[in-house]
């Protein structure tokens, strides 16, 4: 059976080694260590005796219930296609732009620049080795 102390005691070691890394003054870090402290051993406590508990304490804070309806479910997936058309559209503007602006930098450098299509019907067989070659 572990013991809750043994368990504090490893997420206090957790919490100063990476408060060691911060830029937190004494002060903050005695503050956010103990306000970690509390919330880690006050949710340990909860979450066991909701699981494993046979009294009535268990039952005093019982696991919130969710209730999710149509709607909600309607409007989660229309915001998820918004941020979805969102990303491809500013990739997509993201991709012109920098192709305009490499063309600019190419024609300053006076390159030529075409953009004839390249007949590749005639071309069979695998050619990754050359490929590989080649790149």
């Amino acid at each position: 059976m572990v013991n809750l102390a043994k368990l504090v005691a490893s997420f206090d070691a957790v919490v100063d080694k990476s408060l060691r890394q911060s830029e937190a003054s004494q002060v903050e870090e005695e503050l956010l260590r103990k306000k970690f402290r509390t919330e880690f051993k006050d949710n340990i406590q909860l979450g066991l005796a909701t699981v494993f508990a046979q009294t009535d304490s268990a039952k005093e804070h019982p696991p919130p219930q969710i209730e999710v309806t149509i709607d909600d479910l309607v409007l989660q997936e229309g915001a998820q296609l918004s941020v979805v058309g969102r990303r491809s559209r500013s990739q997509a503007s993201w991709l012109r732009m920098t192709l305009k602006e490499k063309s600019k930098i190419l024609k300053g450098l006076k390159v030529n620049i075409t953009r004839e299509k390249i007949d590749l019907s005639g071309v069979t067989g695998n050619h990754s080795e050359v490929v590989g070659k080649v790149f």
